[in-house]
């Protein structure tokens, strides 16, 4: 955090709301303030000189020079924080490649195509939105998805309604949900017909020992400030990133099938 950040979260409770007024233009416009003289920033914001000076005071600067300075650092910090995100995604992006490509699918394509209906399950907002995409992708490729509300309930009426050949994604941050284990334990006991699937991050998990099929994400982290204090944010993009491999692969997986299946009917 700059220290420019730091004066005004600190001084924050003092400021008038033209002051905050003045702050939240210095803070979305660093880069073009760093460069205007104090006439042209207050001219710029419908405020006399004075009031600009007095708000450095205020927040604890020597004066508009030292403000100036303050906000070259808060520049180049975003411009840091933006090389650290694209570095992040990119790298993200190739752990994901890595580890699609260490995957023997076959099994679990051919279970998708014979697969009436693909139930998905998630665990939290950002899970279902997942699902969602999920959903979304699997009817491109002609299959029928339905996503069920995030109640333990549902995964009972599942057990009852799935048939010979159903599919159930279980969409988990951790996969760690005692009670999702234990319904998808009474899941394999009671019809053994539905294929399981979950799709949680590389946290340790019991649910991946209890499914037949188990893939991995990993979240980014990224930082944000809030009322002064640093908070952490998970971003969901490698999930995306797999689901968008894993429909492209089992398109081209079933027109390679397809292929094959023509030239054993003209060899007949």
């Amino acid at each position: 955090m700059t220290d420019l950040k730091r004066r005004v979260w600190e001084k924050n409770g003092e400021l008038s709301e033209s002051e905050k007024e003045i702050v939240r233009f210095l803070f979305s416009n660093s880069t073009l303030c760093s460069h205007l003289s104090l006439a042209k920033l207050a001219k710029r914001l419908y405020v006399s000189e004075s009031s600009i000076f007095r708000l450095c005071k205020k927040i604890g600067l020597s004066g508009y020079s030292e403000l100036r300075f303050e906000l070259s650092d808060l520049t180049h910090e975003k411009k840091m924080n933006t090389i650290d995100v694209a570095t992040e995604v990119e790298n993200a992006s190739q752990e994901v490649l890595n580890y699609y490509n260490t995957l023997d699918l076959e099994k679990v394509f051919s279970d998708i195509e014979r697969a009436n209906t693909i139930y998905l399950y998630s665990t939290g907002w950002s899970q279902e939105l997942i699902a969602k995409y999920l959903a979304h992708e699997l009817f491109i490729i002609g299959k029928r998805a339905v996503i069920l509300p995030s109640a333990i309930e549902e995964l009972r009426i599942v057990s009852r309604r799935a048939v010979e050949g159903d599919m159930l994604f279980i969409i988990s941050y951790s996969g760690d949900n005692i009670q999702i284990r234990d319904e998808i334990s009474k899941i394999k006991l009671l019809n053994n017909k539905i294929t399981t699937v979950s799709f949680t991050t590389l946290r340790p998990a019991e649910l991946i020992s209890l499914v037949d099929y188990s893939f991995f994400f990993r979240t980014l982290k990224f930082k944000k400030f809030s009322g002064g204090e640093e908070a952490t944010n998970d971003a969901f993009s490698p999930a995306y990133t797999f689901i968008d491999l894993l429909i492209a692969k089992y398109y081209q997986w079933e027109e390679q099938k397809g292929e094959l299946d023509n030239v054993d009917d003209d060899e007949e």
